[in-house]
């Protein structure tokens, strides 16, 4: 009897982020671009956007909810697995 190939058991790896869509079509916001498509921003990816604005991450967050062209919700994405391993 053949042998079913081997899967993963172990969970993997998610973080955290907001998951953003333009339903309405392109839209700018806090110097980002969001389309129909949806965008996942996390952690690093919102501090570098007030970075950039002179603002702080909680108010690029602010900025985005305000939006009523947004749809912002959270959602969890998988870390990449390099970023995932713990460093030798």
């Amino acid at each position: 009897m053949a042998k079913a190939p081997a899967t993963s058991t172990a969970p993997e790896a998610t973080e955290p982020c907001l998951r953003i869509t333009a339903p309405g079509g392109s839209r700018w916001r806090a110097g980002l671009q969001f389309g129909r498509a949806p965008v996942d921003l996390g952690e690093a990816d919102i501090e570098a956007a007030a970075r950039a604005k002179g603002i702080t991450p909680e108010d690029v967050i602010a900025l985005l909810r305000a939006d009523p062209h947004l749809a912002v919700v959270p959602h969890r994405r998988p870390i990449p697995e390099a970023e995932a391993s713990p460093e030798a």
